[in-house]
């Protein structure tokens, strides 16, 4: 994105989502970087600039680096290389006395929010307490799930048209004052149009929209991703930024009016200054610059360490034998310290990590799956499915979980029946925990004893435009990458493991997050079977062997998952 930035709404509407997070919903999990806007600018320069912005904190305070200066914890010798590295020699002395003893102005409040506080400084009013409440309210019903007992009323209308068809056949209204209303139905109001009644100057009508969205920029910001890729919901909606903004800007109108009546007046005529412009550019001050010092300190601290630590570590004698096994893992750092005691135990293997999809990507869909769920990193999109065949695993159910018990009569019949079964179980999983239908376990991913469909026969037909497997050719070109990304192209081991991550846990809506974030969020079992096929074919290791990558006969890999919350492993295809 170019440092040029737009004034018409459609510029705004663009340069927001810009700097709003990108944060899917939690199907998925995606780590995503906060300070992505900022991204191209130098380090130090960019996170300035965020904090400034939108008062993300960027760095410890000055009290709290020098806390950890006298803690030792931020080495004399790394304020000492740090200082030489930056300044002149003779001027070490003075620059060592600012970071300890200086007293610098207090840093300036974040420009964001800034314009909008003018509501409660000069109005005495506090919208986001009377907005927000509703606003979120409808935003739950309307990208809801198939949690809620009854559906968002028209649905398969986008959400404005949607508030709009509510509004047209209901007794009852969102809004308290037919203002607002009316504005809702005029199909030529625009958002400039309400903006200018809520804010009247047009020049702070784009920060007015940064104040106001990022007051939720989660809400905002997962409203934004879904718009552009509405497949990051199962059940996908017809929803942008704008129908956000503009049912949002309504209700701020509708709040106004309720309280004032006809006689307030927009915010910019209340002014009695404009606040500092969010993309002006900073003053570098002296306080920034000790920052600055201290982080490269602190950061200079823990690289001396492991350096050190690196240094005085005994060298291990060359193995000329073979190893006695192989395994390679996700790069995670649960799997790592996991390696690191396979390889104290067993000084003769060799373990490597890659990410934990293993260079396969496709979609998968459990048998009886309504949905097919991403198993590789959240940007790649894969033109692949893998399909599981055959399971004689039926799915288990609660009578808890399910919509009759949020009902009045059912939900009464529940709670006096199944109500006091649940107590009685809760109290025998005291002393005999047990796994319940509630609990999103990593084996339960996949059937270990189901068949999948990894190799593409001629004559398949493509599943929404996905191809069910893989070609003996995809196959070499998917394990040669792997095994060459790794160094692993000779000495096999006649064990190679290739061990997946997941997790498990019950009533976590976050519990994406414990399995691999190589595979979106969800366990790498699947991966790790769909790879072990591929380097256990024969005519797949005949095109290897062409390539380089000459695996013995007697090789296997084995394919395995390790959950990380109970440090359970299962393999898999043993029989094979």
């Amino acid at each position: 994105m170019s440092e040029h930035h737009h004034d018409d709404m459609h510029g705004i509407l663009h340069d927001l989502k810009h700097y709003l997070p990108a944060q899917a919903s939690l199907k998925d999990f995606i780590h995503h970087n906060t300070l992505h806007a900022f991204q191209k600018e130098k380090f130090f320069p960019g996170i300035r600039r965020a904090s400034a912005m939108l008062g993300y904190k960027v760095t410890l305070s000055l009290a709290e680096y020098r806390s950890l200066y006298q803690e030792g914890k931020i080495s004399e010798s790394a304020v000492e290389q740090v200082l030489a590295s930056n300044k002149p020699a003779d001027s070490l002395t003075y620059w060592k006395d600012r970071m300890l003893t200086g007293i610098f102005p207090a840093e300036e409040q974040p420009r964001i929010g800034q314009l909008r506080a003018n509501w409660k400084r000069a109005y005495r009013i506090d919208l986001d307490s009377l907005v927000q409440p509703q606003l979120f309210r409808l935003l739950c019903s309307y990208l809801d799930q198939g949690i809620s007992i009854w559906s968002f009323p028209a649905i398969n209308l986008g959400f404005l048209s949607a508030i709009r068809e509510i509004e047209r056949l209901s007794k009852i209204s969102f809004f308290k004052t037919t203002q607002a209303r009316n504005f809702l139905f005029m199909p030529d109001t625009k958002l400039e149009d309400l903006l200018n009644i809520l804010v009247g100057d047009q020049s702070l009508h784009k920060q007015y929209l940064f104040d106001q969205q990022f007051a939720h920029q989660g809400w905002s910001g997962m409203i934004s991703v879904v718009e552009d890729m509405p497949e990051t919901l199962l059940d996908r909606r017809k929803i942008s930024l704008h129908d956000l903004i503009f049912i949002e800007t309504l209700m701020e109108i509708d709040a106004l009016e309720f309280k004032f009546g006809r006689g307030w007046k927009p915010l910019a005529e209340n002014l009695k200054s404009k606040p500092a412009d969010l993309f002006a550019p900073l003053t570098y001050s002296g306080l920034h610059e000790i920052l600055e010092l201290w982080q490269d300190a602190f950061e200079r601290t823990y690289h001396d360490q492991v350096l050190d630590g690196i240094r005085h570590l005994s060298p291990e004698p060359v193995n000329t034998d073979l190893p006695s096994f192989q395994g390679l893992f996700c790069i995670d750092d649960r799997e790592c310290s996991f390696r690191r005691y396979l390889e104290d135990l067993d000084p003769n293997c060799e373990t490597f990590g890659t990410p934990g999809f293993f260079g396969v990507e496709f979609f998968f869909q459990p048998q009886d799956g309504k949905f097919v769920t991403k198993l590789c990193p959240a940007p790649v999109t894969p033109k692949f499915l893998i399909r599981e065949e055959n399971s004689s695993v039926k799915r288990e159910s609660d009578p808890h979980f399910q919509k009759g018990s949020h009902g009045l009569l059912r939900g009464w019949l529940i709670s006096q029946t199944l109500g006091f079964w649940s107590a009685v179980k809760l109290f025998i999983n005291i002393f005999k925990p047990s796994m319940g239908p509630a609990t999103a376990s990593s084996f339960r991913h996949m059937d270990k004893h189901a068949d999948l469909t990894i190799e593409h026969k001629p004559g398949m037909a493509a599943v929404d435009g996905l191809q069910v497997g893989f070609t003996k050719a995809e196959m070499v070109q998917r394990v040669e990458g792997l095994l060459k990304s790794i160094g692993l192209v000779k000495n096999f081991a006649p064990l190679v493991y290739v061990v997946g991550h997941g997790s498990s846990s019950v009533n976590n809506p976050h519990y994406a997050a414990y399995d691999c974030g190589a595979c979106s969020g969800r366990a790498g079992s699947v991966n790790s079977r769909v790879l072990c096929h591929m380097a256990n074919d024969a005519e797949v290791r005949a095109m290897l062997r062409e390539r380089g990558v000459d695996i013995p006969a007697s090789t296997r890999f084995v394919g395995g998952l390790h959950d990380t919350t109970r440090d359970e492993i299962v393999f898999f295809d043993e029989q094979h």
